[in-house]
């Protein structure tokens, strides 16, 4: 299969295009440059409807650890919440951050300008928090470097109280075992900066005690939740939106909005009944609007019921 091929399949499909992944992955010299060069349209507000496209990309460069892709990905995550949740839908709050893990290259400054922008998504900005630790235990970032960072973002967040970035904060400080922090946690949390319908002190403080004892595998869910990205079929494959489940539910929904769309017998009380389809043919286009042949549309759902 070609490049341009490929491209086409992992950005235009309905279920998850196996054959293309295994593809790109045979052919990944070629197609990471124009991989890196979709994400930089997008990340300029090049690409609407098609950044949808972009979520396989995404996955697959986390899953070949492209550092190239490092700073074009951080640029990717700047766009607005409407057209990440478009791009990259359910992939911000669950594998985000494991990409950016994956891909990280070594220079802090761009992961920590993302964290500190109020302007980001916070939910993103929260997952950034959380690469911090996961490259710090790797040791591709220095733990004083991390230290020095959150504690210095702890005053410059100061304003965006309720924001969820200050979830991924803590999540970063417990994971590195940063017992120093642990009063200005709790002061956060004190002061409501850090909402406890998210989660409780002492939620903080048993993730911080697991750090302490585990400093090579700091949260119970290490191997899992944050472990950098490597497999992009093993575990899309398991997501719902590509799940026979899922087509299964939306067929079932289709059928339910056809039935719903049927025309019905309209009744006034001073005037006689009105078959709205007394004078469409089996041929007709449906008066339900679909577009499709009465035969083919409601006719024929209403014999199938």
């Amino acid at each position: 299969m070609d490049a341009a091929r490929i491209v086409d399949q992992l950005t235009r499909y309905d279920r998850l295009p196996e054959h293309a992944l295994r593809a790109a992955s045979a052919e990944r010299h070629l197609l990471v440059p124009e991989f890196i060069e979709l994400l930089e349209r997008f990340a300029d507000g090049g690409l609407k409807e098609d950044g949808e496209g972009l979520l396989l990309i995404f996955h697959l460069l986390g899953e070949w650890h492209e550092t190239a892709a490092y700073r074009p990905l951080l640029r990717l995550l700047r766009r607005s919440s409407d057209e990440l949740d478009m791009a990259l839908g359910d992939a911000v709050t669950m594998t985000g951050h494991r990409v950016i893990a994956s891909v990280f290259d070594g220079d802090s400054a761009p992961l920590y300008d993302l964290i500190l922008d109020p302007s980001a998504d916070e939910f993103v900005r929260s997952g950034m928090c959380e690469v911090i630790p996961m490259v710090a235990v790797r040791g591709l970032l220095p733990r004083l470097e991390a230290a020095r960072f959150l504690d210095e973002a702890a005053a410059r967040l100061e304003g965006e109280s309720g924001c969820f970035v200050w979830s991924g904060w803590q999540s970063a400080v417990a994971m590195l075992g940063l017992a120093d922090l642990a009063p200005r946690v709790k002061d956060a949390f004190e002061r409501g900066v850090i909402d406890r319908s998210w989660l409780a002190y002492g939620d903080f403080e048993e993730d911080l005690a697991y750090a302490l004892a585990h400093p090579d595998a700091p949260h119970k869910n290490w191997d899992s939740e944050y472990s950098p990205f490597a497999d992009t079929i093993g575990e899309l494959s398991k997501w719902y939106g590509f799940s026979e489940q899922y087509f299964a539910d939306r067929r079932r929904y289709e059928r339910q909005e056809l039935r719903a769309r049927r025309p019905r017998l309209i009744v006034h009380p001073a005037a006689p009944l009105i078959n709205p389809a007394r004078a469409v043919g089996r041929n007709d286009p449906c008066p339900c609007g679909s577009g499709l042949k009465d035969k083919r549309c409601c006719l024929n759902a209403a014999r199938a019921s």
